[in-house]
């Protein structure tokens, strides 16, 4: 299993070129937590947003994401009909929400993610009650239930 906070912040390098080509700034899943790409560029006032879609990255390493081109790049407009879900970006982000059981007990406060070997499905979460206990009794983890409510301040995850 790979943590999406060990993918954020890695350079992008084209394999053609060699040059980097840009920074992952989130990784972006679906609503069935398929991976869908990596965010390179946030959607602003005047520009798009630009991101690469899972099929054009070629390997995620240690120290660099590796895609073969160039036109790797896409506008993020080409996720149209699909509110992709961010990690650390975006409406739907989801570090930071709590995440809470649908019979109201509160688990602790989303940090990290976990993914598959190969990047294409969230597997799991990792929570913290605070930094005290994430030094005294650690961080929890929980696998990735297949369905949840996502909030604006809440994870709502069956029993």
């Amino acid at each position: 299993m790979r943590k999406a906070m060990d993918a954020v912040g890695l350079p992008v390098v084209c394999l053609q070129t060699g040059e980097t080509i840009g920074t992952v700034r989130d990784i972006l899943c679906d609503s069935t937590w398929h991976v869908r790409g990596v965010l390179l560029s946030e959607q602003g006032w005047f520009q798009s947003g630009t991101y690469i879609p899972t099929e054009h990255i070629h390997a995620v390493g240690e120290s660099c994401l590796t895609v073969s081109g160039k036109d790797a790049i896409t506008p993020l407009p080409h996720l149209a009909g699909l509110e992709p879900v961010g990690i650390v970006t975006g409406k739907t982000k989801l570090r930071g929400k709590a995440v809470i059981t649908a019979s109201g007990e509160c688990l602790g406060r989303l940090e990290d993610v976990y993914f598959s070997a190969n990047w294409e499905k969230l597997v799991g979460y990792e929570l913290s009650n605070g930094w005290f206990a994430d030094i005294t009794e650690g961080r929890k983890r929980l696998p990735a239930p297949a369905s949840v409510i996502i909030g604006e301040e809440n994870l709502i995850v069956p029993d």
